[in-house]
Order: C-alpha cells, then structure tokens, then sequence
C-alpha cells in the first residue's frame, strides 16, 4: 500500500510540475517556437544615433563638452566620444564622467592627472569637483549629456546631470539631454518621495525611488 501511495504521490507531482510551469519556461517555449528572436525584429535609435544621424545641424561648428561613461554609445557599440570625433565639422574639447569613471570601472572619487590617449581633457565630477566649473566650459557652446540611467532615484547621474545643467544655464550655454531608453521601463511609480531631511548626492532630489 505504501508503495502505491509513493507512485500517486510521484505521479501527482509530475502533473503539477509541468501543469505550472515557471514565466521564464514559457517564454524559452515561445521564443523557440518561433524562427527569428524577437530582439532581431526590434531596431532601439538611442538619442545618440538620432542625432547623428538625423540631426547633426544641432551640432554643426560647435565646439561639444560631453558628460558620458561606457553606456554612451551608438546601436553599433561605438563610443560617443569616437563618433563626435569623426565628425569634422565639430569639435569634442572636453569630457566629463560621472561616478565610477569614464570606461565605468573605479569605485572611490575619480582624476585623470594624466591625459587619456586618443581623447580630449577629460574631467571628473565626482570627486573634489562635482559641478563643472566656468574654466572647464571655457569656449563651449553645447553641452551634450549622453549616459544610461535604470530609472532609480539612488543612482548618482541624475544628480551629476542636474549639477551639469546648473552651471549650464549660469553660463548660458544649452545642453543636449540624449534620451536613452529605461531597462526597468519608465511607465510605473513607485516608492516614497525623498524626504529633503536625508538630501545628499545620493538622493538630490524629491522624486520616488522609482
């Protein structure tokens, strides 16, 4: 008797297992069920390929300040920094990054005594200086701001931008914001709003944590 009792008990749990399978199971199931991949079918133009591509009047003869890290690049993997260079009717004098670094791989505050090779003066703002200053905007006449954010409220590139468009409206000069879509999607609000008692770098700005 309990032998048959264990094979209904195993007989019960298969059933159930495969009965209720896992989101992440039906989706494989699906996606192999068809020929092409869905991200194959789907062509993401980040506002970095829009303005090269479409709208490089914006930045015709104009000498860039650019604010980027690794995730600035175009849908081919090209770095933003390399493509502006290409283009010869501008000139890239001067780049900032923002918390971790440039390439994205330092974890305490951030300098670069030393020139990097193959790129302009590169400057950090998060360190000592975190608002560009009116010596490093020296002859600018367009900031272009080009970094991935995940749409949290604790990443810090979202208080780097906001200290970037301070010193950019002190000094007159306008800034290119290039959209980049949200991983997390940018639809859904969640979270409490920052208390400004606890206002720190981390968290700059009232608005939820997601």
């Amino acid at each position: 008797m309990k032998h048959c009792y264990k094979i209904l008990f195993l007989f019960v749990n298969i059933l159930f297992a495969q009965t209720n399978q896992s989101t992440h199971q039906i989706q494989s199931r699906y996606y192999s069920s068809i020929s092409t991949p869905p991200v194959d079918k789907v062509h993401i133009y980040t506002g970095l390929d829009i303005l090269l591509d479409k709208k490089k009047n914006l930045i015709t003869s104009k000498t860039i300040a650019l604010v980027t890290n690794q995730t600035g690049i175009d849908q081919d993997g090209n770095p933003n920094y390399k493509r502006l260079m290409e283009f010869e009717k501008t000139k890239l004098k001067v780049v900032f990054s923002p918390e971790h670094g440039l390439f994205g791989e330092a974890d305490k505050n951030v300098t670069y005594e030393d020139k990097i090779d193959n790129l302009p003066k590169v400057y950090s703002l998060y360190g000592k200086v975190r608002k560009p200053t009116k010596e490093m905007l020296d002859d600018i006449d367009i900031i272009l701001y080009d970094i991935q954010d995940i749409g949290a409220r604790f990443y810090t590139y979202i208080s780097t931008l906001g200290l970037v468009m301070e010193a950019a409206a002190e000094l007159n000069i306008p800034i290119i914001i290039l959209d980049r879509p949200n991983p997390i999607r940018g639809d859904i609000v969640e979270g409490p709003i920052l208390d400004l008692k606890y206002q720190s770098f981390i968290g700059k700005y009232p608005i939820p944590i997601r």
